[in-house]
């Protein structure tokens, strides 16, 4: 079994929607991930100091399990509804990993 790819999606929302993005939307959001055809792992964390930063960290099979996701969220709608909530654009960084670092 591979390694897998890493990606991380870092988000900072407007102080008006951190509330509903939390006890709505993000639920369904995860719940779609997660069970979305290549994806391993899904979580989302958020900063203490400034509550309305997250960062998701997902784990997929495959470059192309996550270009999928990508896409299937855009035809879905989802990414251009999400970024009416943020301050500024998302920062995504896609890892394909070769081997863990100890």
């Amino acid at each position: 079994m591979s390694n897998g790819v890493t990606v991380t999606v870092s988000i900072e929302l407007k102080p008006k929607h951190v509330d509903s993005f939390f006890n709505e939307m993000l639920p369904q959001l995860q719940k779609r991930t997660i069970v979305f055809p290549g994806v391993r792992a899904a979580r989302a964390v958020r900063q203490e100091a400034q509550p309305n930063k997250v960062l998701f960290i997902d784990i997929f099979e495959t470059v192309v399990a996550v270009d999928a996701y990508f896409r299937w969220r855009e035809e879905r709608g989802d990414l251009e509804m999400l970024s009416e909530l943020l301050s500024s654009p998302p920062r995504i960084e896609v890892w394909p990993l070769s081997s863990e670092a100890t």
